[in-house]
């Protein structure tokens, strides 16, 4: 009996090191585009418009624009943590996304919200090195987009 239950703690051990809870951090990530010769209001264009288009799930919003002040803020939904089940809804990884406009240049601030996911937990679909991977292509789709030649002429 005695090892019995030595044996089921020993697996409960091995168990729980495998299933380590991982809070990640919600370090802003920023980015300056510097664009010769465009003025505050068609990068503020340029800068909604990609918002626009990149958020493009109903749980990203952009919550927050102003033109006059070249302000432009948003939530966008990064990924699914866990999907909904028998045991609770459903957990998403969000960023707070705050862009600024001034005549030649743009700058974007991308702060993931913190979150806790449960390493080597099969049911975990979304982890750090995946957020850094997304913020990383949000910030590169921005600034491809701000660089974007306008060709619009009708």
């Amino acid at each position: 009996m005695k090892k019995i239950i030595i044996l089921s703690m020993l697996c409960f051990v091995v168990l729980m090191q495998g299933c380590t809870a991982i809070t990640t951090k919600g370090d802003p990530i920023e980015r300056v585009v510097k664009i010769e010769k465009m003025e505050k209001h068609t990068l503020y264009v340029k800068a909604n418009n990609w918002m626009v288009d990149t958020f493009n799930d109903a749980k990203s919003v952009v919550q927050f624009t102003d033109k006059e002040s070249g302000t432009i803020s948003g939530r966008y939904l990064l990924g699914t943590i866990s999907a909904a089940s028998q045991y609770g809804p459903a957990r998403y990884a969000y960023a707070s996304i705050k862009i600024k406009v001034k005549d030649n240049a743009s700058k974007i601030v991308v702060t993931p919200e913190s979150f806790t996911y449960m390493k080597g937990n099969m049911y975990s679909l979304y982890s750090e090195q995946e957020v850094k991977r997304d913020v990383d292509a949000l910030l590169a789709s921005f600034e491809s987009s701000m660089k974007e030649k306008d060709d619009s002429d009708w």
